[in-house]
């Protein structure tokens, strides 16, 4: 089986865990201090033209607990931080659920967001009348590594606070800027299915410094020095292991990228599928190679797309859906400003959704069996 997606690892992590195992220190220490160090000064780099001010870059141990802390820290008048119940935020809904829950656990309300056919991600115009006033923040998802049009959302919502979860996107760029970046609070997740991994864990991504202060405040019981509590905070500090793993990680990541790219150019070139697409000035990293079926011409384009995933699998291919819609989950249907609305593009791109293996240890012969299977399964979908 060709699998939808595998680490990319090797003999240098193994030895980087065995000396954290070695080395008795196992909590938040010096390798997620190198881990963090690593990652701020790669989207320095990677910046173009260069940043100004620096990148402050903290690991915790989910990429949930970098979205939660971030709506933890939305910006309030008289320096306060944090939505409450009385708080709104636009979430697209298109999407694994972590964003959403984040808001609902804050005690805020999350607005659901239609999506951009060809990008999967917000579609600003879609969020521009649901903002209110109370309306407190917009949370972007650059959507399997495809960035999210933030500025455009930015003019679109105005003043408010902009999340970029950019859980997928480690790699990518909008016009020059680093996914992650591109608004006031970032996020990764290390998840497996990401680009690189460290097994669970997170960053929360600023260049705001009070909130950066802030965050480390949070993840760590609300300490801003050892024994000085400064706010109720969670343990949402990650361990040496995970952060000795993202070290090594990151220095394969310019390898990872390359093969991911060349691959999904591949691809995309030998099979004639409505892909996902990047916005004008993006660079993605493809952390997910997906695509939306047409509508077929009998039956309902989720039995048109199961059936496919069925054929792929029996040839020894291992595709899978792309995403959830939340609109259709119980926890997001309970308020009552999403009850009622129609989602229509992301109705499409959630039931006609398609995605084929991708990861860096894909040899060519795994790229023919690929291809051979798609053309042979699903030949009523190309060019449509």
């Amino acid at each position: 089986m060709i699998r939808l997606t595998r680490p990319f690892f090797s003999d240098d992590e193994s030895l980087a865990v065995t000396e954290v195992l070695a080395s008795g220190m196992l909590i938040q220490g010096a390798r997620v201090a190198a881990f963090e160090s690593a990652t701020a000064r790669y989207l320095s780099e990677l910046a173009a033209p260069p940043l100004d001010g620096p990148v402050h870059a903290l690991a915790v141990a989910t990429g949930t607990n970098a979205l939660e802390l971030a709506v933890a820290t939305v910006p309030r008048a008289g320096g306060a931080w944090g939505v409450t119940d009385r708080d709104e935020v636009l979430v697209p809904t298109v999407s694994w659920p972590s964003p959403g829950h984040a808001v609902c656990l804050a005690g805020a309300t999350p607005v659901l967001v239609d999506v951009d056919l060809d990008t999967w991600c917000i579609d600003a115009e879609a969020a521009r009348p649901m903002v209110t006033a109370r309306t407190a923040a917009a949370i972007a998802i650059d959507q399997f590594g495809v960035p999210a049009d933030v500025p455009a959302l930015r003019a679109a919502v105005g003043p408010l606070d902009v999340i970029e979860d950019a859980a997928c996107a480690l790699g990518s760029t909008l016009r020059g800027v680093p996914c992650g970046l591109t608004g006031d609070a970032g996020i990764y997740s290390y998840h497996p299915r990401k680009v690189i991994t460290t097994g669970e864990g997170g960053m929360f991504l600023t260049r705001d410094g009070a909130r950066a202060e802030r965050v480390k405040a949070l993840r760590n019981h609300g300490q801003s020095t050892p024994g000085t509590f400064v706010c109720a905070g969670p343990n949402a500090r990650m361990s040496e292991l995970h952060g000795a793993l993202g070290a090594v990680q990151m220095q394969k990541l310019a390898v990872i990228l390359s093969r991911r790219r060349a691959l999904a150019d591949e691809l995309r070139a030998a099979l004639p599928l409505r892909w996902q697409r990047a916005p004008d000035g993006a660079v993605a990293n493809h952390q997910t190679l997906g695509c939306v079926l047409p509508t077929p011409t009998h039956g309902t384009l989720v039995e048109a797309r199961d059936a496919l995933l069925v054929a792929l699998r029996a040839a020894g291919v291992e595709a899978s859906i792309l995403s959830y819609a939340l609109h259709r989950l119980p926890q997001f249907q309970a308020y009552a400003v999403n009850r009622g609305r129609r989602f229509p593009v992301a109705d499409r791109v959630v039931d006609g959704g398609l995605a084929l293996p991708l990861h860096p240890g894909m040899t060519s012969a795994d790229v023919a069996v690929v291809i051979d299977a798609v053309r042979a399964h699903a030949q009523w979908a190309f060019g449509r």
